[in-house]
């Protein structure tokens, strides 16, 4: 008899990470707050990201795509070079700093899963969250 087990390491669907409160440091080592979604759209090779970034100069919207290009997956790592970055008019970040990757530089992200439609996500070794399939 022959078993076979289908074991999805990846998100299939468009997965959404959820931040509150995310305390980070940008690329001018400026501490910020973020609170918004980060969406993983794998099968279009696309990040979007929306939220509230708020600094000490106050807050400010967040809107914007990072396109991937040199995708590759890997058992449970994608990987894949940021080809650009869309700004959107309604984004008011002033610094054009960047929110994982800068165009050009390399993007890795590991998923463990957690459940059905739930991952552990760990992008560019320096962010953790837990993601869910929409």
């Amino acid at each position: 008899m022959v078993k076979v087990i289908f074991r999805q390491e990846v998100p299939l669907a468009p997965c959404s990470m959820v931040v509150s409160d995310g305390k980070f440091i940008n690329d001018h080592y400026k501490r910020y707050q973020f609170n918004g979604v980060v969406t993983l759209w794998l099968k279009n090779n696309m990040i979007t990201v929306f939220g509230i970034y708020d600094t000490s100069e106050g807050k400010k919207k967040l809107t914007r795509n990072l396109l991937l290009d040199n995708v590759k997956t890997e058992g449970n790592v994608f990987t894949g070079t940021v080809k650009s970055i869309d700004v959107s008019p309604a984004d008011e970040i002033d610094d054009n700093g960047n929110f994982f990757s800068a165009k050009g530089e390399r993007l890795n992200i590991h998923f463990k899963k957690i459940k059905k439609g739930e991952f552990l996500v760990m992008i560019n070794n320096n962010w953790i969250s837990s993601c869910k399939e929409n």
